[in-house]
C-alpha cells in the first residue's frame, strides 16, 4: 500500500519512470479488454495508448490506485464504444452479442467475486472478520466496537489482510477491477 501511495505521488510529480511501471502493468490488461470491443489489436492498442495520455494529463487529480485503475477501463471502455458506434460493420457485430455478453460479463464477475472470497477465507479467523465487516461498509471505530478490540488493533489486521491479499491476488489483478463498479 505504501509503495503504491509513493508511485502514484511520484507519478503525479512528473516521475516518468513511475509512470512506465503503471503502463508496464496495465497495459496488457487494457488491450485485451480494448480487442474484446474492437477486434483489432493494432486499434485497440492506439485506444490504450491514448487512454495513458489522457491519464498522464489528469494525473493530478488521482490518490489511489482504484481511482487511478477504474478511469484507465472507463476511458478505454468508452473510447472503444465511440469508435463502435461510429462503425457500422462493428455496432452490428456487437448488437448481435450483446445477449450473449451480458451473460459472459455475468460470470466473468461472479468468478471475480468467487476468486476475491476464496482468497479472503484463507485469512486467519480475526483477520478475516475485519475485513468482511469492512466489506460491509463498517469504518475501523465500528468494527473495533464490534469485535471488542482497540482500533490500532483493526488497522493492522487490514494491513496484514491486504498484504497477504496483493499476494494471493496478484495473478487476478486483471478481474478484480469487476469488484470495483
Amino acid at each position: 500500500m505504501v509503495g503504491e501511495e509513493i508511485t502514484i505521488e511520484r507519478i503525479k510529480a512528473g516521475d516518468e519512470r513511475a509512470f512506465r511501471s503503471l503502463f508496464d502493468e496495465y497495459y496488457q490488461a487494457l488491450c485485451l479488454f480494448a480487442v474484446h470491443y474492437l477486434g483489432d489489436d493494432a486499434e485497440a492498442a492506439d485506444v490504450v495508448q491514448e487512454c495513458f495520455i489522457k491519464y498522464w494529463d489528469r494525473r493530478r487529480d488521482f490518490d489511489c490506485l482504484v481511482k487511478i485503475r477504474s478511469f484507465l477501463y472507463t476511458v478505454v471502455r468508452n473510447d472503444c464504444l465511440n469508435i463502435v458506434r461510429n462503425d457500422e460493420r462493428r455496432r452490428k457485430r456487437l448488437e448481435g452479442v450483446a445477449e450473449e455478453q451480458y451473460f459472459r460479463d455475468t460470470v466473468v464477475e461472479e468468478e471475480a467475486f468467487r476468486i476475491f472470497y476464496q482468497a479472503v477465507d484463507t485469512l486467519p479467523r480475526q483477520t478475516r472478520q475485519v475485513i468482511n465487516l469492512a466489506l460491509e461498509g463498517l469504518n475501523n471505530d465500528d468494527i473495533a466496537l464490534q469485535m471488542g478490540i482497540s482500533v490500532h488493533t483493526v488497522h493492522m489486521l487490514k494491513k496484514i489482510a491486504y498484504k497477504k491479499l496483493r499476494s494471493l491476488l496478484r495473478d487476478y489483478y486483471y478481474l478484480l477491477f469487476l469488484l470495483l463498479r
